[in-house]
């Protein structure tokens, strides 16, 4: 490599990009903090290099200057709308309040890894469709479990019917005296004025979601090329109709209809309440019809109503028809980017042509949308002012004959026709990269609500009876289906991510976590309530109630209306989440053992070696055999004994780590079973007795009290974790992973970081290039050098600039990637976006979950055809202006092309050792750039570009 010389203008950015360890831009230019400056950005996205005069043995070689990009601000800091950053206790509770956004963020990844290109039509299956009405569900599982907490727990068993304790003047008025006491002046409220207040608390935790999701926008008005804003450039190239979908236009540049989405989800949730609301009080004075179950075989839905109960009856159609309305519009809102059309000869007629109908389009989407929030809120405000002001006697909450079996009859069949629905889209999910068509799926998934319904309201009639058959032959004709479809596609879904069903396993996950959360929340806080917290939570003997009440009128920060209870609080749990609760412990103590058995698995066969290379019977790349002795001969013969002992322990630790698509894939089945157990799991306490019912009762007790601990060490954890500073969002790697993508499939998902980041990146190599309209000398290049999931960032960045001067060929700009995961998790979960297809590298196989070495399998197929990024990297002498280096003992990086060297020559072997320690270090995922092989590749893509790029310059002009 040339010696370095400082006098030399630079002609070369090497541009540095971190991954998810978010390394500090010193960490990344090898220097210390007081050794680098701040060129450009701000605190989300920055620009830095290394100070003027700085004495760097380890600089970049001469004419090189070295940036280093640093974006992990806007995945994991937050600002709050209307305050900007907070801190202290405010910041802690939006901390915690992220977990409940998790399952969001899930259902988004599941948006992205179905099938992009299928068809449309009568071909189509709809799989965007399908992910956002599952969005929509969990959106209304959210609220219906606020309501069960706030409404069926709090307003229907914690307010009591008003009764005299003699000898005194107390009422008895309250029965869980944990709450809060600024809500026992509410006992004093009349039934229905307490019911419509925490109605409105139900409602209002939907607008604290979206907040919470609104926490991580970045702002950024992305710099054009004066090329692309001229409407020049590669818009007329043929090759522009085979482009991925990262590199079609306005993809990074909020293209996303998120706004859209949240009005609808808030319509569909003040419809939801609207509907349970009103439901309730239709049959709140009508005997035996407070509890849902056997609600139309009692004949609750016969007999004549007077006017108010046809008015309740009018508003329960108005909630359902709001719901109905808004699932209809969200399944069939598109949200994805389009080909782009083929190109005219009149550039500017057919753009203003589009501009037209994308505006007539948004005008009638704006007015329907108003319409239909309109019509929500309206009846939502009518229904809470009709609860205000009826005569509601005390205690026309609790369920018939005193009892509360299920307190809030419009409460209890809809967590479970919503649970059904996210099981029934999940399967649909397995499907979605099979093309399962939508004229398949939507109709069982239309009638799985209505067997439910049934179900609960008529269980023992006879038409009810062979309509529950029905949906239950068609749910399994729609698992068969799913399942040959599945195995049609073999010949390709080994490429893909658990087999090409990744949109199931991240609906799953988005589904159990969330029924997790709702089942942590509705036992915990009843756990809580009836809880012996206060001395008026409890039996009362007769010579204690003088003392009560001298304490309640001594404690001057409580409204004394609230002293005692005749009896301690037995509060009921609505039906499922209690058995949620005891199906998610078993299912995890089970991947638990899992997990253990995978760890003994490697224990095991800890004094195996694991090769350099994973074996592979044969291989189809003419002359590997002959390059990779050498490639490995020189790496190992460096080691000595200490040293092949500790890497061999490193390579251990590191194929453990990378079965991880195999775990969650088990971990995503557990979470499904659950799911149906809550559904199908009966109550044994009220069905049998003896030893089942004892049986039960003690597994809802520990499963509970585990839930609750385990969620409550949660979100512990991410409001410590992120204390150090305020609103940096805690387990940095699930937010970078999450984040990545544009949210489309739910409005309070995560925003995307990368909105900002993948236009920031092209604007500042546009402006090294000169593509921007800036004067810029003859020559520049550009090697993008990026670490882990920063390759992932490059990668998206180099697609997006194919619509630049140079259009998708652009031979000034080189990559050089390290420790990423392109090939083996966002090629494989992400196959439209990251896949073979897309990179031009060969596809990768699924690591194998309990054998040694996770990747002994069949060797990756050759890259399909197609103009891919490999092509557009690749000049003249058929040399690829792309390097990446990989290890062994890296946990979470792999090769982007093979393990077995390729004629292309893409991926190189790095150091397993860590270079200039003191003491014996084994390298894992970070150290690459200082790597001696790090410095040969960049001489190498150095000496290329300046090769390619004087004779570029020369043939084409700059803009």
């Amino acid at each position: 490599m040339p010696e370095r010389d400082a006098t030399r203008e630079p002609d070369v950015l090497e541009l540095r990009i971190h991954g998810v360890s978010n390394t500090p831009p010193a960490a990344m230019l090898g220097l210390r903090a007081e050794q680098v400056v701040q060129v450009d950005g701000d605190d989300l996205g920055s620009f830095w290099v290394a100070r003027p005069g700085v004495d760097d043995p380890h600089g970049p070689p001469h004419g090189v200057r070295r940036e280093a990009y640093s974006w992990g601000a806007m995945a994991r800091l937050s600002t709050v709308p209307g305050l900007g950053k907070v801190s202290g206790t405010i910041a802690g509770v939006i901390r915690a309040l992220w977990v409940l956004i998790i399952p969001f963020g899930f259902a988004n990844v599941a948006y992205w890894s179905r099938d992009l290109e299928e068809p449309t039509g009568r071909r189509s299956s709809a799989s965007g469709g399908v992910v956002r009405l599952f969005g929509l569900l969990l959106t209304l599982l959210v609220v219906t479990t606020t309501a069960t907490v706030t409404l069926g727990v709090v307003a229907a068993q914690c307010y009591t019917p008003r009764a005299t304790l003699p000898g005194t003047s107390v009422e008895y008025v309250m029965r869980c005296t944990a709450l809060p006491s600024a809500l026992d002046s509410w006992a004093r409220w009349a039934t229905g004025v307490r019911t419509a207040a925490y109605a409105a608390v139900a409602a209002g935790a939907l607008i604290v979601l979206g907040v919470i999701g609104s926490t991580g926008l970045v702002r950024y008005e992305p710099r054009e090329s004066t090329t692309k804003a001229r409407g020049l450039g590669a818009r007329g190239s043929a090759r522009q109709q085979r482009w991925p979908v990262l590199a079609r236009p306005q993809f990074w540049n909020r293209a996303m209809r998120s706004g859209e989405l949240w009005l609808l989800h808030l319509a569909a949730s003040l419809g939801a309440l609207t509907a349970m609301l009103a439901w309730h009080f239709l049959y709140r004075d009508r005997d035996g019809c407070q509890v849902a179950t056997g609600f139309g075989a009692k004949g609750c839905f016969g007999g004549t109503f007077d006017a108010a109960g046809r008015g309740w009856s009018l508003l329960v159609i108005g909630g359902v028809a709001v719901v109905v309305a808004v699932a209809v519009r969200v399944t069939a809102l598109r949200l994805d980017p389009m080909r782009p059309p083929p190109p005219e000869r009149d550039e500017a007629e057919r753009r203003a042509r589009v501009a037209e109908a994308r505006s007539s389009e948004r005008r009638s989407a704006r007015w329907r949308l108003l319409a239909v929030l309109l019509s929500a809120l309206a009846l939502a405000l009518f229904v809470a002012c009709d609860i205000a002001v009826a005569n509601t006697p005390d205690g026309a909450l609790e369920g018939s004959a005193g009892r509360a079996d299920v307190p809030f009859v419009g409460l209890d069949p809809v967590p479970r026709a919503i649970v059904t629905l996210l099981l029934l889209l999940c399967v649909v999910g397995a499907g979605a990269r099979a093309r399962v068509r939508a004229w398949l799926w939507a109709p069982i998934v239309v009638l799985a609500p209505v067997a439910v319904g049934v179900a609960v309201l008529w269980p023992d009639a006879g038409a009810a009876r062979w309509l529950r058959w029905a949906a239950a032959a068609l749910a399994a004709v729609l698992v068969v289906v799913v399942l040959v479809a599945s195995v049609r596609r073999r010949g390709v879904a080994h490429r893909e991510g658990w087999a090409g069903r990744g949109p199931f396993v991240f609906l799953a996950i988005a589904a159990g976590f969330a029924m997790l959360l709702s089942a942590a929340t509705v036992v915990g806080v009843v756990a809580w309530l009836q809880g012996p917290g206060a001395p008026e939570n409890a039996a009362v003997p007769p010579g204690v109630a003088s003392a009560l009440a001298t304490v309640d009128a001594n404690d001057r920060l409580r409204t004394p209306v609230t002293v005692e209870v005749p009896h301690a609080a037995v509060l009921v749990t609505p039906h499922g989440y209690s058995q949620f609760a005891v199906a998610s412990v078993a299912g995890l103590a089970v991947f638990v053992l899992v997990v253990l058995t995978l760890g003994a698995r490697m224990l095991a066969g800890s004094r195996t070696p694991i090769p350099v290379v994973p074996p592979a019977p044969r291989h189809d790349v003419a002359g590997a055999g002959a390059l990779l002795p050498g490639l490995v001969a020189g790496l190992v013969a460096e080691l000595g004994p200490d040293e092949t002992r500790a890497v061999q322990r490193g390579r251990h630790r590191a194929a453990f780590a990378q079965r991880a698509e195999g775990i969650v894939g088990v971990l995503s089945w557990i979470l499904l079973a659950a799911l149906v157990l809550a559904i199908v799991l009966p109550d044994p306490t009220a069905t049998y007795g003896g030893f089942a019912g004892h049986a039960w009762a003690f597994g809802v007790q520990w499963s509970t009290a585990a839930v609750t601990a385990s969620v409550g060490l949660l979100i512990t954890s991410v409001v410590l974790a992120g204390s150090k500073k305020s609103l940096a969002r805690p387990w940095g790697l699930l937010w970078d992973l999450m984040c990545f993508l544009p949210r489309a499939a739910h409005p309070f998902a995560p925003p995307c970081y990368t909105e900002r980041v993948v236009p920031e990146l092209r604007s500042r190599i546009d402006r090294w290039l000169g593509d921007d309209g800036t004067p810029s000398r003859p020559g520049r290049t550009v090697v993008l050098s990026a670490h882990s999931l920063g390759g992932v960032i490059a990668v998206a960045a180099l697609l997006a600039r194919w619509d630049g001067p140079r259009g998708d060929a652009d031979p000034r700009v080189a990559l050089l990637t390290y420790g990423t995961q392109l090939r083996a998790y966002f090629g494989r979960f992400f196959p439209e976006l990251f896949g073979p297809a897309v990179l031009g590298t060969r596809s990768a196989p699924a690591p194998h979950v309990w054998r040694l070495d996770p990747w002994t399998r069949a060797p990756a197929t050759a890259n399909p055809p197609g103009y891919t990024l490999v092509d557009s990297l690749t000049g003249r002498g058929r040399t690829t202006r792309w390097r990446s280096l990989w290890r062994r003992t890296d946990f979470i990086g792999f090769p982007v092309d093979d393990y077995v060297p390729t004629p292309r020559r893409i991926d190189h072997l790095a150091s397993e050792i860590a270079p200039d320690t003191y003491m014996l270090a084994v390298a894992a995922h970070s150290g690459y750039p200082e790597t001696a092989q790090y410095a040969v590749q960049l001489g190498v893509m150095i000496d290329e570009l300046r090769l390619l790029g004087r004779r570029s310059n020369r043939s084409i002009p700059g803009p």
